[in-house]
Order: C-alpha cells, then structure tokens, then sequence
C-alpha cells in the first residue's frame, strides 16, 4: 500500500488511527511492571536518556495538539487538543480518526446538521 493512501482523510487513514489507539490501550491495560524494573521516577531520575525521552513525548503531544487545532474542522478539535496535552495519544488518536471521519461524511456529502 503506498503512502499517499494516508496523505488525506481516508478509510485506511482511520484504521490506522485505531489499530494505534488499540495497541495502545492494549499496552496500558496490559502491561505489566518487570521484576528489576526501575518505575518512572527511578528511570527518569537516574537515565538522561530516559529524561530526553519523556521530553520528547511532551513536545509530540504538543505537536500533536497544535496540529488538532490548526488543521481540525469539528467542534472535538479543541477540547480533544488540550486533553492531549495531558493525555498523550489516548486523547489525540481518537479525535484524529473523527476528524477524518467527519471529512470522509463530508465529501460524501452527509453532512451533519
């Protein structure tokens, strides 16, 4: 399947955003803490390689939210634009399949009155 399958609003656009939403839930619900493992704090306070990534997450979140409200066209835009903020992806994903699914009614013309 080639990329620009994902370049717009697309069926294949909203599975992928689901399938991560899933895994992602999946994970959380699921996974579980390792005998030896350190914990967050533990890893954050010991590891600058742990510090710089959970940097990293903060700045996609933003990213992701700035996108939201940049690009979405719904009212979910920015309700789900800070609540990513704080959530990460569990808030970004969803709003970012409904966003496309919103467009996808549009063009077919069903709009939502």
């Amino acid at each position: 399947m080639p990329l620009s399958d994902y370049a717009r609003p697309s069926p294949a656009r909203i599975r992928l955003f689901l399938s991560l939403l899933l895994m992602l839930v999946l994970t959380a619900v699921f996974g579980r803490r390792r005998p030896g493992e350190l914990g967050t704090r533990e890893s954050l306070r010991r590891s600058s390689f742990t510090r710089v990534m959970f940097m990293d997450i903060g700045a996609l979140s933003t990213l992701g939210s700035l996108y939201l409200l940049v690009n979405g066209r719904t009212p979910v835009r920015v309700p789900a634009a800070v609540a990513s903020l704080f959530v990460g992806s569990f808030a970004l994903l969803p709003a970012l399949a409904f966003e496309d699914w919103a467009a996808l009614r549009e063009q077919r013309g069903e709009r939502q009155e």
